[in-house]
């Protein structure tokens, strides 16, 4: 079994590749490795890389009192643009990415809740060029037993 944290990794992808622009296979991927294919655009790259997961203790959390963990994750959906209207697309993509992650803000029970925090296009402050990129950044709060990371804690 692998880490909750993976696990909740693993739920969002499947409810991004549900939104029918992101279906096709690498279309959403978790910690992208290298450039996305121009004909590939849009894409959604999932991370935690901006800042890091903050845990605090949780006392006879488990169910025979063991201790547990808090957790606070930050994840990022990036989003890669392509149109000529990249701001446009981005909130046209919001918009989806939003309805999805809203319809399941517990994702099917792994989390405590998984609530956008913030949102933003990257654009180069100098000029105001779109860099054809943005995000949207989500606090996901869950559990797990402090011995066996695998499991929600109570």
């Amino acid at each position: 079994m692998a880490h909750l944290r993976t696990r909740i990794f693993n739920a969002v992808k499947a409810r991004l590749v549900a939104i029918p622009r992101f279906a096709d296979a690498d279309k959403v991927i978790r910690g992208r490795k290298g450039a996305i294919k121009q004909e590939a655009l849009p894409a959604l790259t999932l991370t935690w890389s901006d800042s890091a997961e903050i845990a605090s203790v949780r006392p006879s959390s488990g169910p025979n009192g063991e201790d547990g963990y808090d957790r606070s994750l930050p994840l990022s959906i990036v989003v890669h643009l392509r149109d000529n209207d990249p701001e446009l697309e981005f909130d046209d993509i919001c918009v989806e990415v939003e309805a999805a992650m809203g319809a399941a803000i517990e994702l099917d029970g792994l989390v405590i809740e998984a609530l956008l925090e913030t949102s933003r296009h990257f654009v180069n402050p100098q000029t105001g060029t779109s860099l054809c990129a943005g995000s949207l950044n989500y606090r996901i709060a869950y559990k797990t037993l402090a011995a066996d990371p695998q499991q929600s804690a109570l």
